[in-house]
């Protein structure tokens, strides 16, 4: 444990760092035009972008998700948790390949839906991601207030508040540039967060004999199940609807997708790829600290297994390690608010408010968003760690995809697919996943009762299937080639970018 006093002061100095360091790539890259605060340019360098990309999918929900999938399934729970995980990068790579192929100009891949459809594709696609993209960065919030609201005894509501603060003042100043910036120096946080502290917390249990010894002796006539890899008894209720929901979590993110449209065309691939193994890492390491926790405790509940767990490092570990895992906060959180700030900008404001808007006006309304956005998220935050489970909590997250996922590669590589199908398979499918869901946890009375990863399935196939039928009645008969804009393919290949960088200097 920390004290309070030593808790406020390592917020205190993680926020000086972060809008100190943001407020120097302000300057150096002069992010005064949305283009910048939105896709750095398109001219981000692939080390920098990969980075970026796999501290943002490396969640700081592991830290909490992974012990707790361990807590309740055993040694099985880190596939249960990787797999998805890790499958999600690698689900983006078709879709991120014909997209920058058919729409080299895009600052946000929802705007690419105004092209292939109309307005009213564009905005189910915009309701369905801005909710997504809130309800990821509450996940996020959610373990910055149970981490580091237990290991300091600071109240988690004053946690949250400080670290949304923080975060949106420097999204404020450097939008992508800023999130991707600090995600460079969390990344390495990352890296020594499972690389240095996780074994430090083993051998403080005694040692991986020890910590074995002592798990088996504890789970007794359970050991032999959650020592097995193939405990396939919990995967309806954890791996399928993770695989699901957050498996496909990539194809819709807006923050994958800044990414996507930040690095150069040609290197796509590659760091998307590098990206989904540097997560599957994190994970395996983070499964650690699980295994001690039910070596050490008898009578804690699998979802207070890693704060508890983590009082046993000692306090000079302890506070290093709370230093290592705000940065690791701050980079989750912060790529959900770069990119609802984006979409609120440019798909909202600039689409279909005031289609004048110029430049700067664009720039304006990215900052407000990200400050707006700040405080709904904090209070998301706050009604939510006191009445969901955070596992509960991880899994609902992934219902979005369920609608978007289909449709989406329907429009990308089916001409026939048209915006009435799109349409109707999105918001019939959201509609659906909603009742589903509000029937089973109780909201609503008399309903069907399914599990999570049946809705979720239901979501999948409604939406897919609709989309289908709709546009088979109702084609359309698109003309890809007609998308990507005159001049536009030298832009995305970093061509305009080398230039305008040179201006700059």
């Amino acid at each position: 444990m920390v004290s309070q006093t030593g808790g406020f002061a390592l917020l205190a100095l993680w926020g000086a760092l972060m809008i100190g360091l943001t407020y120097y790539i302000y300057r150096r890259q002069g992010v005064t035009d949305t283009r910048e605060f939105i896709t750095a340019g398109g001219r981000a360098q692939v080390g920098l972008t990969t980075a970026s990309f796999a501290v943002t999918w490396m969640w700081a929900g592991d830290i909490l998700g992974v012990p707790e999938y361990v807590g309740f399934v055993g040694v099985a729970g880190i596939w249960m948790y990787a797999a998805p995980a890790v499958l999600s990068s690698f689900v983006v790579i078709p879709f991120a390949l014909r997209m920058r192929k058919l729409f080299p100009q895009g600052l946000t891949y929802s705007e690419y839906f105004i092209e292939r459809f109309d307005k009213r594709a564009h905005l189910a696609v915009v309701f369905v991601i801005l909710y997504t993209m809130v309800l990821g960065g509450v996940i996020q919030l959610y373990v910055g207030g149970a981490v580091i609201g237990g290991l300091t005894g600071i109240d988690t509501n004053v946690v949250m508040a400080v670290l949304m603060g923080v975060i949106g003042v420097y999204i404020l100043l450097g939008g992508l540039w800023g999130s991707m910036t600090t995600d460079f120096i969390q990344f390495v946080s990352a890296v020594v967060l499972t690389l240095v502290f996780v074994p430090i917390l083993l051998f403080e249990a005694g040692g991986p004999g020890v910590v074995y010894t002592n798990m088996v002796q504890n789970l007794g006539s359970d050991a032999s199940s959650f020592l097995s890899m193939a405990n396939f008894a919990p995967i309806e209720d954890f791996f399928l609807p993770y695989a699901l929901g957050l498996g496909v979590w990539g194809v819709v993110s807006l923050a994958t997708w800044q990414r996507i449209f930040a690095v150069r065309r040609d290197k796509t691939s590659r760091f998307l790829t590098i990206g989904g193994i540097g997560v599957f890492t994190t994970i395996a390491m983070y499964a650690v600290i699980g295994f001690v926790g039910l070596a050490v405790f008898t009578d804690v509940a699998p979802g207070n297994l890693s704060v508890e767990t983590l009082s046993l490092l000692p306090e000079w570990a302890t506070i290093v390690f709370l230093l290592v895992t705000l940065m690791v906060l701050g980079s989750s959180t912060d790529s959900y608010l770069t990119a609802i700030a984006s979409l609120t900008s440019r798909d909202i404001y600039y689409r279909h408010l005031n289609t004048d808007a110029s430049d700067g006006q664009q720039l304006r309304v990215a900052r407000v968003a990200s400050i707006g956005f700040a405080a709904i998220i904090f209070v998301g935050t706050v009604f939510a760690i006191d009445s969901v489970g955070f596992i509960e909590l991880l899994l609902i997250g992934g219902i979005g995809a369920s609608a978007l996922v289909g449709p989406f590669a329907l429009s990308l590589f089916w001409r026939k697919a048209s915006s009435a199908g799109f349409v109707t398979g999105v918001l019939v499918s959201q509609v659906a996943t909603g009742f589903l869901l509000a029937s089973t946890v109780g909201v609503i009375s008399g309903g069907v009762t399914l599990k999570l990863w049946e809705i979720m399935a239901v979501g999948h196939l409604v939406s897919t299937g609709l989309t289908l039928v709709v546009s088979r009645l109702a084609p359309d008969d698109f003309a890809f080639e007609d998308i990507a804009q005159e001049g536009s393919e030298m832009l995305a290949d970093g061509g305009a970018a080398v230039e305008d960088e040179g201006e700059r200097r």
